[in-house]
């Protein structure tokens, strides 16, 4: 399905393994996630672009919201570090909105065509359920093209990693698109954080 002139695919797989010009990661805004995502990416071999990041925010930190795209250490692949990781609940939504669509610009501007993204905003320490974060990423979609019909971005993947696609699917389908600001309805699971983190129980 298309939003504007940009074709968005869902699937499941591992969005550091994905076929695109850019890849993006969620990060915290002064300090680049190495967990999670980062992990992925830093196995796939693009470490050094978690670390250009790293050392820029440690100097100047990010809002939650702002971007940065830097070389991933791999030939033709550039990353997307988006700080939306530490976003409140009561604001992650609107920042995952403002980062997916000030990462659209920027990929417009370097002249980026192809873009694999994970969920954003769900993860252990996320806010948002699998529904808000596919309304948030497609809206924020639909407000740049709105904006900006003769992009050349062409293809957004949203990659799912061991979940359903069901919620994400059901949110395109609809195609309805507009911004509206929601709070955070997933609550933090201090359970989750801790296997996450490799502890377990």
């Amino acid at each position: 399905m298309n939003i504007g002139n940009i074709e968005v695919i869902i699937k499941n797989g591992n969005v550091a393994l994905e076929n695109a010009d850019c890849i993006v990661v969620p990060e915290f805004n002064d300090c680049a996630s190495y967990g999670g995502v980062g992990a992925a990416i830093s196995d796939c071999g693009m470490r050094h672009g978690l670390n250009i990041y790293h050392e820029a925010v440690q100097q100047n930190p990010l809002t939650s919201g702002q971007i940065m795209i830097t070389e991933s250490g791999l030939k033709n692949i550039k990353l997307a570090h988006l700080a939306t990781v530490s976003a409140e609940k009561a604001e992650q939504f609107r920042v995952v909105f403002e980062a997916v669509v000030r990462l659209l610009a920027e990929a417009d501007k370097q002249g980026i065509k192809t873009i694999a993204m994970p969920e954003l905003g769900t993860g252990i320490i996320g806010y948002l359920t699998q529904e808000q974060s596919a309304r948030a990423i497609f809206a924020a979609v639909n407000e740049y093209v709105l904006h900006n019909s003769k992009t050349n971005i062409e293809r957004l993947t949203l990659i799912i990693f061991r979940s359903s696609t069901t919620p994400a699917e059901n949110v395109l389908a609809r195609g309805r698109f507009d911004y509206q600001e929601e709070i955070g309805a997933k609550e933090f699971s201090v359970t989750k954080w801790f296997e996450g983190m490799g502890y377990g129980w």
